[in-house]
């Protein structure tokens, strides 16, 4: 039996799967998200019994509809995320929850990487890229998973395993499945011994192809088990479940150059293509004018945009070496074919080294999809379509796409793609709206289809995989012959058609306009989301309630569904419907957001899902009152707090912790969750920080006793968080100072001078009543703040710190002031002044949301990595979920965000840092660590530069 944990039966939570990246919608009737093999296992075989379809799903980041399903959903808990390197990291095994970025970050250390490279790769999962043989834009045809993998773990359709890395699991599977292996084996024959056959498919894995089955398995392995394990490639969860996945991973060369050439005549740029696909480059970007042109706002950084049209080519060239005198030759013999074109050259910025540079040219590439995506009229979809074509018909293949886009009307279609590899990728927008766009649409892909597979004898799907999008297209491309071998395939591993049925294999030759997924105009913030799903990898509640793409599409519903009732459309069952999914989405969309603002970082359109959660509880805001008033007397609320928490201490000294939790648990459900939920990480009050200062009588502020008397020519305005000013340190932690204390400690050594406004205690960021939706008084305490540091820091004259990055980021944000977050100062202005010696103690470090939308949590990391020889960032964790004071209220959502925290933590190691103290607080609760600001380490390992004695900590 399953643990009721496991199965998602609500109506909201079913219809906010029902969406993945494709244009499509399918409402699962059950969802189970499964934390074991065995609990797979006993699925399958139930899913036999009663022959009920089942769809396994990793990411739901796949654009053609092979992620979704009406009947039941499987879906991976945070368990299946374990990676293990192998051979010194020449091999990785990875379970199919891993996200591809992080494989390759657990890689780094050894100079490797494992070979598919999608664009997705900061939120697709294992399991997606070697279910559809993603590739990527340097990863071609021969670094794909088909190509690179060593071993794999499969449950069958019949719930039987096979490991092919276990000799003893081979030699069972096949004397448990010798209908499997005798049908497997019989194809691979007839494939063998007809040289027709053989050819032609030799002929289509020339190119890059994910269109069907991976039937080159039958004509490249003799060893059944050798062909199953490699038709699992691309299968797209039709014949199996990957368990895990052994890789070859492949070097990382260090040096790398980027160039940018645009040209006025594709013509000219896909003859260079040819050319330089005979010198050792990494890959090339093929870019036609209107996706230059799409996004000029960022590309005029590096060309002239100005004479830019539709006609001009731009090819993004990308070389990289071992050496640095391997690159230098490299780019002597490409920049002399690049000379050759010189007459139709037209802009160009030329090979640059600079990895800022690198990235900026690369996010313009990857930035010309969601381009389209922002520009699309409200209420139309993006969809985007991939092709391969041979080298020498590049040219040809664009110019004849682009007629095709002028005769549908599809002006504003774009091509963009990976040229050395003939992979296009083109992209426009599309309503369903109505009967006469959907025959657009169709009339539009059948001639499309007929062109790519017929006329060029190209691949409809290069890296995208079939879906039900190509599904009905899959014969046209490869002839009866091999469509009959492919259907065999598909009965031999999964005889009663139970797993994602629809998917590759389709009777229906019109399945690819069904089920078609419509974007109503629901909220101006939101409108633009494309439902890819790049946005689920950092969300704190993905494992929760919702993530943002789920957030937005479930509105959506409730928005259309709104409309309609106010038209008088729908039913009384309808009705009803309506009303409970408005009032679920209080919880599952509203209250249990965290809205970091994280999403915006990785989606592709800047959406903000936290921007438009705020505004949705500015709607709905009734504590008006209770809020003035906080603002008014701020400092009498955190002087409330603070003395609420050391009453709290002596309380849990007494009661003891077991009996304060069920005390608190009941208090919480009496006041309807107004009282928070006590946990045992919770910290006394601070001490007061008058007690910490003394009055400086020239101006209105404060000096800590520490640095009364001294007299430095360098001084800096601290302003430190209201958490911090609540808190006491960490119970647990060995240095229990204050804040202040240590910072105006390590400002000793470094002979600056802390200054800290009068009004100290009455001054706010603003972010307690902008996360509550409540804007206007979040910038009337933030130009409280304002005001008093710019006083305190005679006009601007010294830089003014905070030691919380979520106030500077919502200072940043409300009134864009130009207050630093505290590693940021202490990298920039103090560690020059000092002398560290690293620790050799492993270090936790959390990099705040905040601090990633600062400045990509360089300032943090550095700083740890200063002060540490081994710093540790976990996998799967981009926001602890604490979210201010939600970590009281609801820590569910913290424990849930952190949930993979504890399994990292090495077992030798004692401390963690970050910088935000109510972030810290959740964080020491889920990893038995105390967690304290990155100034107590900076203090323990620094003395003055020049100084002979350390008296850090030990």
């Amino acid at each position: 039996m399953l643990d009721e944990s496991v199965i998602i039966s609500d109506k909201l939570q079913r219809y906010a799967f029902g969406t993945d990246a494709s244009f499509y919608r399918l409402v699962p009737k059950l969802v189970l998200k499964l934390q074991n093999e065995n609990q797979l296992i006993a699925v399958i075989k139930l899913a036999n019994q009663y022959l009920v379809p089942i769809t396994f799903r990793a990411a739901g980041t796949s654009l053609s509809g092979q992620a979704i399903t009406d009947s039941v959903l499987i879906i991976l808990s945070h368990e299946w995320n374990q990676i293990n390197i192998l051979e010194k990291g020449k091999k990785v095994k990875l379970q199919p929850g891993v996200i591809g970025a992080h494989a390759n970050r657990s890689l780094a250390s050894y100079g490797r990487k494992i070979g598919p490279d999608p664009a997705s790769i900061n939120s697709c999962k294992i399991g997606g890229i070697a279910a559809n043989n993603s590739s990527g834009m340097c990863c071609g045809v021969k670094n794909n998973s088909y190509h690179t993998l060593a071993d794999m773990r499969i449950v069958m359709a019949n719930g039987s395993v096979l490991d092919t890395a276990n000799l003893l699991s081979r030699q069972q599977f096949i004397g448990n499945n010798s209908e499997l292996i005798e049908q497997v084996s019989d194809l691979a024959n007839s494939v063998q011994q007809d040289p027709e056959l053989s050819a032609k498919i030799a002929h289509k894995y020339r190119l890059k192809n994910t269109m069907g089955y991976g039937v080159n398995a039958l004509l490249e392995f003799s060893d059944p088990i050798d062909i199953i394990s490699h038709l699992m490639i691309g299968s797209e969860g039709t014949l199996g479940f990957i368990s895990d996945i052994t890789y070859h991973t492949i070097a990382v060369e260090p040096f790398s150059a980027v160039g940018l050439y645009v040209f006025d005549d594709i013509q000219i740029a896909c003859e260079l293509v040819r050319k330089l696909a005979d010198e050792s480059v990494s890959a090339i970007e093929l870019m036609d004018g209107t996706a230059l042109n799409s996004v000029t706002d960022k590309l005029q950084d590096f060309i002239a945009v100005e004479q830019l049209s539709s006609r001009h080519a731009g090819l993004l060239i990308e070389v990289s070496s071992k050496t640095a005198s391997e690159l230098k030759s490299k780019l002597l013999n490409i920049e002399r074919h690049i000379n050759n074109c010189d007459a139709y050259l037209i802009a160009a910025k030329a090979f640059t080294q600079n990895t800022d540079e690198i990235e900026r040219l690369w996010g313009i590439r990857k930035g010309m999809f969601p381009a389209v995506g922002a520009a699309r009229e409200a209420g139309t979809t993006v969809i985007i379509e991939d092709v391969a074509l041979p080298l020498e018909e590049l040219a040809n293949g664009v110019n004849k796409l682009h007629q095709l886009f002028h005769r549908y009307g599809y002006h504003d279609a774009i091509i963009f793609g990976h040229a050395l590899d003939g992979n296009l990728h083109f992209v426009f927008t599309q309503s369903f709206e109505d009967e006469a766009e959907v025959n657009r649409y169709s009339q539009f892909m059948g001639v499309v289809s007929r062109l790519i597979a017929i006329e060029f004898e190209g691949s409809l799907k290069a890296e995208h995989g079939t879906g039900r999008n190509m599904a009905p297209f899959v014969e046209m491309e490869w002839g009866e012959n091999i469509y009959q071998i492919m259907r065999s395939i598909k009965t031999a591993f999964d005889p009663l058609n139970i797993l994602n049925p629809g998917v590759i294999i389709n009777d229906n030759a019109n399945a690819h306009l069904l089920d078609l997924k419509t974007l109503p105009k629901s909220h101006y913030i939101i409108d633009k989301c494309i439902e890819c799903g790049f946005c689920e990898s950092v969300c704190p509640s993905k494992n929760y309630t919702l993530t943002p793409r789920q957030r937005i599409a479930v509105w959506r519903n409730i928005a259309d569904l709104k409309q309609r009732n106010k038209q008088g459309l729908l039913t009384p069952e309808e009705i009803a419907d309506y009303q409970e999914l408005l009032k679920s989405y209080q919880f599952y969309g509203i209250d249990s957001c965290a809205a970091t603002g994280l999403c915006a970082q990785q989606c592709p359109v800047g959406i903000d899902t936290g921007q438009f959660i705020h505004a949705l509880r500015e709607q709905n805001n009734h504590s008006q009152a209770i809020q003035q008033l906080s603002a008014t007397h701020f400092a009498k609320f955190v002087w409330a707090a603070n003395k609420g928490l050391k009453l709290l201490a002596s309380t849990v000294g007494v009661m003891g912790a077991k009996n304060t939790k069920i005390l608190f648990t009941g208090l919480n459900k009496l006041s309807f969750k107004k009282i928070p939920m006590w946990q045992s990480s919770w910290p006394s009050g601070a001490d007061s920080a008058n007690n910490l200062v003394v009055h400086n009588p020239t101006r209105s502020t404060l000096i800590l006793d520490t640095q009364a008397n001294q007299q430095y020519t360098k001084k800096v305005v601290f302003v430190t968080s209201c958490a911090n000013r609540v808190f006491s340190a960490d119970q647990k932690a060995v240095d229990k100072r204050s804040i202040s204390t240590v910072l105006a400690s390590v400002l000793d050594k470094a002979k600056i001078e802390l200054i800290i406004p009068k009004s100290v205690d009455n001054l706010c960021c603003g972010k307690p009543w902008l996360s509550k939706g409540n804007q206007t008084l979040a910038e009337q305490k933030a130009q409280e703040f304002i005001d008093a540091v710019d006083m305190a820091s005679e006009g601007g004259r010294w830089p003014v710190v905070t030691d919380a990055s979520p106030c500077a980021l919502t200072l940043s944000q409300l009134k864009q002031a130009d207050v630093m977050e505290l590693s940021e100062y202490l990298l920039s202005y103090v560690v020059p002044q000092l002398t560290i010696t690293k620790t050799s103690d492993p270090i936790m470090l959390h990099q705040t949301c905040s601090s990633i939308q600062l400045d990509g949590a360089k300032a943090l990391t550095t700083l740890a990595q200063q002060c540490s020889e081994k710093v540790i960032i976990p996998n799967d964790i981009a926001c602890c979920g604490f979210a201010g004071d939600k970590g009281f209220f609801l820590p569910a959502l913290n424990k849930s965000a952190l949930m993979p925290l504890k399994e990292q933590v090495p077992a030798d190691c004692q401390r963690g840092i970050s910088n935000s103290r109510t972030c810290e607080i959740g964080l020491s609760q889920h990893s038995g660590l105390p967690y304290q600001s990155i100034v107590y380490l900076l203090d323990q390992v620094s003395v003055s530069k020049g100084s002979h004695d350390f008296d850090g900590l030990s």
